[in-house]
């Protein structure tokens, strides 16, 4: 009788865990609505932006936070209040697009200098040391880069390391060396290939490793 009673509460105790790891917040200005759809896909219970209009977030986050934006919405003081809240938050930490800047910032990287006029799209390779969000890919594969600005990998703290980076040195992707914390370039998030494998293994980071890719 008491070995069923211990089974019936970690069973209790795994499911109440399992629904904490799904559980998510993605902060946005309209550019993640398909990421959010993607998360709800992989079994997630997200809250998202039109949710969000606070400037203040409350509660719990959950295990994953997205904040997501095109350039030019990172700089107005409510995007900058939740960068704060949410790289304190605790939970996993994905900054995708313009969203990437600020969150270097945070973590003692340069603030990059906009382009004076508007970098337009194109197509350029990627290398990647196939680990942390780009675990499994190839060492070098193709992606469409939309037009926006640009964050140099060299511009990063020693807190974080670059995990993928064009040809010519600019930021694909990135995370924190002993942080949840993942920048990823909204680009990698338009490749069907290069989107599958990063949420395979933000998954897998978040269920084994605490989100953290070292």
């Amino acid at each position: 009788m008491a070995r069923t009673v211990r089974n019936q509460a970690r069973d209790r105790h795994s499911q109440i865990r399992a629904r904490a790891l799904r559980k998510a917040t993605v902060v946005h200005d309209g550019s993640a609505f398909q990421l959010a759809a993607d998360l709800r896909a992989y079994g997630f219970d997200v809250a998202e932006g039109p949710l969000l209009a606070s400037a203040t977030l409350r509660g719990n986050l959950g295990s994953l936070a997205v904040i997501a934006t095109r350039p030019g919405a990172t700089r107005s003081e409510r995007m900058q209040n939740w960068t704060r809240q949410l790289c304190w938050d605790g939970a996993t930490l994905l900054a995708v697009g313009a969203a990437m800047g600020p969150v270097a910032e945070f973590f003692g990287s340069r603030r990059a200098t906009p382009a004076p006029e508007p970098v337009g799209g194109r197509l350029s390779d990627a290398n990647c040391g196939a680990q942390g969000l780009f675990t499994g890919l190839p060492e070098t594969f193709r992606l469409a880069l939309p037009a926006g600005d640009r964050l140099p990998a060299s511009e990063l703290s020693s807190e974080l390391r670059a995990t993928a980076q064009t040809h010519d040195g600019e930021l694909i992707g990135a995370s924190h060396v002993f942080r949840p914390v993942h920048l990823l370039h909204a680009g990698a998030m338009e490749s069907a290939d290069v989107r599958s494998a990063v949420l395979n293994n933000l998954l897998r980071l978040i269920r084994e490793n605490g989100g953290r890719a070292f």
